[in-house]
């Protein structure tokens, strides 16, 4: 009976304090869900075996910008699950922020794993339309000798086409962007446009919101979508958004500027300065929206 007893006793330890750890996990994920990243981070920390923690952290790492952190946690997980597409598009990613803000040097010993992580994604997933997103940037941004360029960058606008056309369109925008093609570039923002009005299904991702309304503000074009595309992101924000919201409203500025809307533009420009307090661009902004 006293052994009875002593396995009962136990159980009532080891089971509630299973189910609190269990909780505090799922505390973490909810703290993140609504932006309380440090917080999050703080609880994720302590269950770093769990492959779940370990993407999430590597999320905040991205979310601050921290990217050797990033490839870290990322690098760790690939390794673990070699077959895993949205893993590797992580990683890839990851390491060509690091390249894009590091010096050429470093840049070039990045860029034969941050290669191979988006090319293993793409392979893997056949219809993952943000690893072919991110293979278009990299074509357009390493020399042909490298087997960069347009060709390359194109054939993966051609696997968007039958993925995901609004990907499409914002691949082919960038490509003519980098080109200094302005004509091309508004037509293939255009196309972007009315394709998502009639599927607003296939903006897939935040981040296409932000995309879709900044291209349009930048050109000038469809302001008023552009300001819904912008809202929506706002609304939407979260830690898996690389770009602050005080973007956003410099853009929602800019455009209410443009309608001559005094009052919204004024409104806008000081939520991002809000957002973003040391922002040059913001306060140019809005010393010309105050003489308006």
């Amino acid at each position: 009976m006293s052994k009875l007893f002593i396995g009962f006793f136990m159980a009532l330890i080891v089971l509630p304090s299973f189910a609190i750890a269990q909780r505090s996990f799922e505390v973490g994920v909810e703290l993140l869900q609504k932006g309380e990243i440090q917080q999050a981070k703080n609880i994720l920390l302590e269950y770093k075996e769990k492959e779940e923690a370990i993407d999430l952290l590597g999320d905040i790492a991205s979310f601050n910008k921290n990217w050797d952190k990033a490839i870290e946690y990322y690098r760790d997980l690939v390794d673990k699950n070699p077959d895993s597409a949205e893993y590797n598009f992580k990683l890839g990613g990851a390491l060509g922020m690091k390249a894009l803000e590091g010096s050429q040097f470093q840049a070039a010993l990045l860029v034969p794993e941050m290669k191979r992580s988006l090319l293993t994604a793409a392979r893997i997933d056949p219809k993952h339309a943000e690893v072919r997103r991110a293979l278009v940037e990299f074509y357009m941004q390493i020399p042909s000798i490298l087997g960069g360029g347009k060709n390359a960058a194109m054939e993966h606008v051609k696997e968007l086409e039958e993925i995901n056309k609004v990907d499409a369109h914002l691949a082919k925008a960038h490509i003519y962007k980098i080109e200094e093609e302005p004509e091309a570039l508004q037509q293939e923002i255009g196309k972007a446009f009315k394709v998502a009005e009639k599927n607003p299904s296939l903006v897939t991702r935040n981040h296409v919101n932000f995309e879709l309304g900044e291209r349009a503000a930048v050109l000038n074009v469809y302001p008023d979508k552009a300001s819904e595309f912008l809202e929506r992101y706002i609304a939407n924000y979260s830690y898996k958004d690389l770009n602050s919201p005080a973007f956003a409203y410099l853009h929602l500025a800019r455009i209410k500027a443009s309608q001559n809307n005094r009052e919204e533009a004024l409104k806008n420009i000081n939520l991002a300065l809000n957002h973003k307090v040391i922002f040059p661009e913001a306060e140019k902004e809005k010393m010309r929206i105050l003489q308006m």
